[in-house]
């Protein structure tokens, strides 16, 4: 069997179930990985060794474990627990310990998993980023916001993390960090308990290492009975290649990728048709940083009229600056086409059983002042829908490469089949 540290969630519960491996020497080994690998990734903002060890050893005497029990995870420091501090990326609440779980944190926990710790945000889960570098290389970006949940599932630190997007910050991070990342389907999952960006827009968002785990995922945070995955035949598949109004911005390799993507997809038999999105056009942008700029600028109100020195300029200068030069009468009427886009984007969605798009615009960028350009995630992260990024490419750095699939909302179990198959076609 492969360390503990490299099986994937799926993989360590089996081995669980066949005697080959206890709750605690998976954490323990999970804990010795990060001790290995942090000081050059740093994608931990607060590790809690000893209370997840006392955890892992109470499920292996028979504790009160659910159908993840054992499997260890870690929460983005934007959501909530009560046993750790969260700070939100900002050292204005450095040290703050609320006064309970985030509901997905409760739930996971419910059901066996066993929480490690907090991984590194930017501040807010915004732009300004956080210590963490990217594990394939520590010169490159992780991405963001999710910077260090992406790093530390990416590195094998942990089979499982959760982050947020509310432009791009699961998928992307996911992408650069050559992991599988989701996004669900808009208020699928309840984000009690997660530090607010632009409610509109915000969604949480899981990062592991396949797509089977995401299935599983899924599950425990619905609180359903798990459903095994049921791959299609490719040649079953209408597939639209959707290179948006922004292709231009992808680099000339990753257009390659998904020009070769398609092709080997055709080759199988699946049927690839080009398609546009309507209402989705230059202005899109504009319209995103009405609606997400209007609300931030408001969720940040306490700190904005408190601490304002104590926010980075980036901040600032960007989100919070859109949404107050934004009147209600520009929120509102941007929220009003947001409305009749998602309507007539499921119209065009249900025409297909799956679309393939850029993660991002290429590899991770070199430098870690900028996390990377979200512009093929905010389409989604708008719209609703549900994404899962792929890790099936490299750059020519040999960084990793994602593919993303979406699929109308609602479907997020369909699009988990299809990310399977296309993964097993492609990988």
């Amino acid at each position: 069997m492969a360390e503990a540290y490299e099986l994937t969630v799926t993989e360590g519960l089996k081995a669980m179930e066949a005697g080959k491996l206890t709750a605690e020497a998976w954490v323990a080994s999970c804990l010795e990985r990060i001790r290995d690998r942090e000081q050059t990734v740093q994608a931990w903002e607060y590790l809690d060794r000893d209370g997840a060890l006392a955890r892992a050893r109470e499920l292996d005497k028979g504790g009160d474990g659910g159908f993840v029990a054992g499997v260890p995870f870690a929460a983005k420091d934007i959501i909530d627990t009560a046993d750790m501090p969260t700070a939100y990326g900002s050292p204005i609440h450095q040290g703050h310990r609320p006064g309970r779980d985030a509901g997905c944190v409760a739930i996971t926990r419910a059901a066996g998993a066993v929480l490690l710790g907090k991984t590194v945000t930017t501040e807010f889960g915004h732009r300004y980023p956080g210590k963490t570098r990217n594990p394939f290389n520590p010169a490159h970006t992780p991405g963001g916001s999710s910077s260090g949940s992406a790093a530390a599932v990416g590195d094998k630190m942990i089979p499982l993390a959760y982050g947020t997007q509310t432009t791009g910050s699961v998928i992307r991070p996911a992408a650069f960090c050559g992991t599988v990342g989701y996004k669900p389907t808009y208020g699928d999952i309840n984000n009690n308990g997660v530090m607010p960006n632009s409610p509109t827009l915000d969604t949480i968002g899981a990062i592991v290492r396949s797509v089977e785990d995401l299935a599983l995922v899924r599950s425990v945070l619905l609180e359903e009975p798990a459903t095994a995955l049921k791959p299609p035949a490719v040649r079953d598949l209408k597939i639209g290649f959707y290179r948006s109004p922004f292709w231009n911005r992808a680099e000339g390799y990753a257009q390659s990728h998904l020009d070769d993507a398609a092709k080997r997809l055709s080759g199988m038999g699946a049927k690839i048709i080009d398609l546009d999105l309507p209402g989705i056009d230059a202005d899109f942008e504009k319209l995103f940083r009405v609606i997400s700029g209007f609300e931030f600028s408001r969720t940040v109100s306490w700190e904005r009229f408190n601490r304002l020195n104590a926010l980075s300029a980036v901040l600032r200068e960007g989100r919070m600056k859109d949404g107050l030069e934004a009147s209600y009468a520009d929120y509102r009427q941007a929220t009003r086409r947001l409305e009749r886009l998602r309507l007539e984007a499921d119209d065009v969605l249900d025409g297909y059983d799956v679309l393939i798009t850029p993660s991002a615009p290429g590899e991770p960028p070199e430098g870690l002042k900028t996390t990377g350009n979200a512009i093929f995630n905010s389409i989604w992260t708008a719209l609703g829908t549900p994404a899962v990024t792929l890790p099936l490419f490299e750059g020519p750095s040999g960084l990793p490469v994602g593919l993303q699939l979406v699929a109308g909302r609602f479907k997020d179990r369909q699009l988990f089949d299809i990310a399977a198959a296309v993964r097993k076609a492609l990988g």
